[in-house]
């Protein structure tokens, strides 16, 4: 364990609407990296440790393998406020919890049946009423870094690249964009659908800046966590690309402290970035 200094406070930076993070949803028996005692407020703790499997299902398989490893220096560290508990008023936890169950319950019978164009249409319509639920201000925040190198890539090569193949890269990780993306797109609303059990439809909302080389991620109202993750491409000084993630995100509601309880979803949390930085890695590197 080891510690790297981060912009990434108990006070989270710069944090806007048009920003999100990820898709917690299935388990894993792990713990979740806790800061040391005594760390300061303005480190996160750095995590190496042991990369566990996720159970992915055939139509998920078709998209790309799970990552087991990978040699692009994956690391990510912790700060702030873990385990991540609910946000927001009662009235507010009430509404994103009905929501989560509605979208879960969509997301099983998009599992189930696999209705292609179907479920694809029903997702577009649903998205379209849904609002950006970021980090409340001023409410504990879990916050994660997470950081990879891809050497011999420009970062204007690797963010293309990652704007250009969402599917393959969520594929790596287990789960299903609907609805389905060939690329991403500035303002796109999409569900990242975990497979479960139990199945998940995470909403999220995009915004691109292509100037900066930096992609922005909000979760939508119904998302498990309430949150952003912003994603960094920048140029390492020697012809490669150093990827970081600034991750910032909430419970929504009660389900939040249920699903904690249950299974680990902030470890597949891990495992799903992982997979992601882990994939574009090896789809440049391949070129």
């Amino acid at each position: 364990m080891s510690r790297i200094e981060s912009p990434l406070s108990g006070v989270r930076p710069e944090l806007t609407a048009s920003e999100v993070p990820s898709s917690p949803a299935s388990a894993h028996a792990a713990t979740a990296p806790r800061p040391l005692p005594g760390a300061p407020a303005n480190s996160v703790e750095v995590f190496r440790g042991t990369v566990a499997s996720a159970q992915v299902s055939s139509r998920a398989s078709s998209q790309g393998a799970l990552r087991a490893r990978e040699d692009n220096g994956f690391d990510f560290g912790v700060g702030g406020a873990f385990p991540p508990r609910p946000a927001g008023s009662l009235r507010e936890q009430v509404k994103q919890g009905a929501l989560l169950m509605a979208q879960t319950e969509a997301a099983a019978v998009s599992v189930t049946l696999d209705g292609g164009a179907m479920m694809d249409a029903y997702a577009r319509e649903h998205l379209r009423h849904l609002e950006p639920s970021p980090p409340i201000d001023g409410a504990p925040t879990s916050l994660t870094d997470y950081t990879s190198t891809i050497p011999g890539v420009s970062a204007k090569e690797a963010y293309a690249s990652f704007v250009s193949h969402p599917e393959t890269l969520f594929g790596a990780a287990g789960i299903f964009l609907r609805p389905a993306a060939s690329a991403l797109t500035d303002g796109a609303r999409l569900f990242l659908e975990e497979q479960g059990p139990p199945p998940v439809w995470a909403p999220i909302t995009v915004k691109l800046d292509e100037e900066q080389r930096t992609v922005h991620i909000t979760t939508l109202d119904g998302h498990p966590l309430r949150g952003t993750n912003r994603f960094v491409f920048d140029d390492d000084g020697t012809g490669g690309t150093r990827i970081r993630q600034y991750s910032a995100f909430q419970g929504s509601s009660p389900a939040t402290s249920v699903g904690l309880a249950l299974m680990d979803p902030i470890e597949r949390q891990h495992d799903i970035w992982r997979s992601v930085h882990g994939q574009l890695h090896d789809m440049l590197k391949a070129r």
